[in-house]
């Protein structure tokens, strides 16, 4: 038996942080077709069940067409059972808009809910204030069986909140359970349960975000020889790279330049790349962050954020008997935060230069 493991896929996400409005809707569409062609893929490698861990959309208010969307892939496929946990973003309930729920469709409620295939028991539920203590010791599997168990929240420990989507790995231990299908966490993740299972977090199907770098996709399950083996797809139409450097080292912005676009080469147009400024640079150097963006536009999507620091000690302008040296000398022996010194001291820079401020 072959299983896909999926998760997060947040459909109908604005996508307007880092976005235009016409891009935004691109990637909308976007990754709406990444669940279609998954799907698609399901197919073609003659997967029988596509489990969805939760977060399948993003918010309460999900587009009529998208629903649709959804509704008739998984029509378009009734050999495939698609197997779905609502999660903490699934607050419209999808099952419940429908007038007709297709056969192949399989939903997890607040209790228990298991779906027997040859030999292989998948069984999954809705974490919830009210079950959240006391779901772990209902849970019962056979031994004789391959268990798949399907949940969505965060691993940990319960604190004094009402922490309803935890998920407490030492209380699933030891209860015959050969893969813990997770979702919330939006990178692939996957370790040790016990000495039988292994938990994974399968990731989102598409970054959305700069907070969600790296390849993103799905994880393929096959029952074959009575073991669980499993393998992460990488799937997304587009990925979404942090590159961090570090400005330190040079005096020249023009070479900082050439740095950063040699080491961009490697990536693809289609991706969406932030370069992260760090380090310390000192006063005489100009920085051309709108132009360094225009230099990387042949990406879907770029952004260049400053996280580096300014380099100044009173030693430094010691000798300095000019207008700005006295100023920079009286910014720096200011009550002022570190941050709003170097704010203060590079809108001082300018004012004095005759920029533009």
């Amino acid at each position: 038996m072959k299983i896909i493991h999926c998760a997060d896929l947040h459909l109908d996400s604005k996508m307007e942080t880092n976005l235009s409005l016409i891009k935004a809707h691109e990637r909308k569409i976007e990754i709406l077709h990444t669940f279609e062609r998954m799907v698609d893929y399901a197919a073609e490698h003659a997967v029988n069940a596509i489990i969805i861990a939760g977060d399948m959309f993003d918010t309460s208010r999900v587009m009529n067409s998208t629903k649709n969307r959804v509704l008739n892939t998984i029509k378009k496929y009734p050999q495939i059972d698609f197997l779905y946990l609502s999660g903490n973003h699934d607050e419209s309930n999808f099952i419940a808009m429908l007038d007709e729920v297709p056969a192949n469709l399989k939903i997890f409620g607040e209790s228990w809910t298991s779906y027997d295939y040859t030999g292989v028991t998948i069984s999954g539920v809705v974490l919830s204030s009210s079950n959240r203590k006391t779901i772990y010791d209902t849970l019962r599997l056979s031994n004789d069986h391959l268990n798949i168990v399907v949940m969505h929240g965060q691993i940990g420990q319960y604190d004094a909140k009402d922490q309803a989507e935890v998920i407490n790995l030492n209380q699933l231990k030891h209860k015959h359970i050969d893969y813990l299908a997770l979702g919330h966490i939006h990178s692939y993740t996957q370790g040790k349960l016990d000495q039988r299972g292994t938990y994974c977090y399968a990731g989102c199907l598409e970054g959305r975000g700069f907070d969600e770098c790296g390849a993103k996709g799905f994880v393929l399950l096959d029952t074959a020889g009575g073991v669980i083996k499993s393998k992460f797809i990488p799937f997304a139409a587009r990925q979404m790279i942090e590159l961090p450097f570090d400005i330190t080292p040079y005096a020249d912005w023009f070479a900082i330049e050439d740095q950063i676009l040699a080491r961009t080469k490697v990536f693809p147009d289609r991706d969406l790349i932030r370069v992260v400024l760090q380090g310390k640079y000192k006063m005489s150097m100009e920085k051309h962050l709108g132009m360094l963006e225009q230099k990387l536009d042949r990406f879907y999507c770029v952004k260049v954020k400053d996280d580096s620091v300014l380099d100044v000690t009173e030693a430094d302008v010691a000798h300095d008997i000019s207008l700005r040296g006295e100023f920079v000398r009286q910014v720096l022996q200011s009550d002022l935060s570190a941050e709003a010194k170097e704010q203060t001291i590079l809108v001082g820079l300018r004012a004095l230069s005759g920029e533009d401020l």
